[in-house]
C-alpha cells in the first residue's frame, strides 16, 4: 500500500503539471519514473529498518 501511494501521489503530481505537448509528456514521464524509483528504495530502506529494528538486528539475535 505504501509504494502504490508513492507511485500514485508522484505519478498524478507529474502528471497534472506537465506543459508542452507531447514532448512535455514524454518529459514528465521520464521524470516521474525516476523520482518514483528514487522514492521507493529510500522508502524501502526506512520501512525495512523499522520493521526490523535496524541493520542486522535479527542476525544479532540469532547468534
Amino acid at each position: 500500500m505504501v509504494f502504490g501511494a508513492i507511485i500514485a501521489i508522484i505519478g498524478s503530481s507529474w502528471g497534472l503539471t506537465t506543459t508542452g505537448g507531447a514532448k512535455g509528456v514524454g518529459q514528465s514521464t521520464t521524470a516521474a519514473v525516476v523520482t518514483t524509483l528514487v522514492a521507493i528504495f529510500i522508502t524501502n530502506f526506512f520501512l525495512s529498518w523499522v520493521l526490523f529494528q535496524g541493520a542486522g538486528g535479527s542476525a544479532l539475535q540469532k547468534l
